[in-house]
């Protein structure tokens, strides 16, 4: 299976002597599970990467790319990190520079960017941090400068500063509670609102939309 995989991901020998068999169970962790497994078809392509900004990962690429299709062959994501680090054991993670674009039924429907992000396919929770910014089909947007994704209830959290402007409406404030497209969101403190050039703000309660 180890020969197998080598040659499916094309693997050059210099990275398969410098990584060993644990390599060939760390790729097919992240060829199956890489941000928590969306089952299907999958492509992926990458390089190693020379200069580490993390330590003590398993396996490490840079210019990652992986797009991932359902048993249809329709996309459900594309993913790009600048790089990407992979610790088998823990079944996590790191990844820099990220850029992923999200889809349903095929359709365009988000695009999230970031600095960096962790994922922990154990905990099925994904932390960004820094520069963050999530457009949505419908012009929702979301800048944060840190931002938590939980996978199994499909819902964004900050507890730091964010900004949000969703149907001519501008919202400040600090902590958010949200669904992954922002249909719906909570600014917990909000600071700021601004409606048609007028802020309604009422601090003593969160804002809802």
């Amino acid at each position: 299976m180890y020969s197998r995989i080598l040659t499916l991901l094309k693997i050059d020998p210099e990275t398969a002597r410098k990584y060993g068999p644990g390599l060939g169970v760390g790729l097919a962790i992240l060829f199956l599970v890489l941000f928590f497994y969306s089952g299907g078809k999958s492509d992926a392509k990458y390089t190693r990467v020379e200069e580490e900004k993390e330590k003590g990962s398993t396996v490490s690429f840079k210019n990652f790319a992986k797009d991932q299709y359902d048993g249809n062959g329709t996309i459900l994501w594309k993913l790009k990190a600048e790089e990407a680090y992979l610790y088998a054991d823990e079944k996590r993670y790191v990844l820099y520079g990220i850029n992923f674009d999200q889809y349903e039924n095929g359709k365009f429907k988000s695009k999230l960017t970031g600095e960096k992000g962790e994922i922990n396919q154990i905990s099925k929770l994904m932390k960004l941090t820094g520069n963050i910014l999530l457009k949505t089909e419908e012009h929702r947007t979301l800048r944060a400068k840190s931002l938590d994704y939980n996978d199994e209830t499909k819902e964004l959290s900050s507890n730091e500063e964010v900004v949000i402007d969703a149907n001519g409406t501008h919202i400040r404030g600090v902590g958010l509670r949200a669904d992954k497209d922002l249909n719906k969101f909570t600014i917990l403190r909000p600071s700021a609102i601004t409606q048609g050039g007028s802020n309604p703000l009422n601090s003593s309660s969160p804002k809802e939309k």
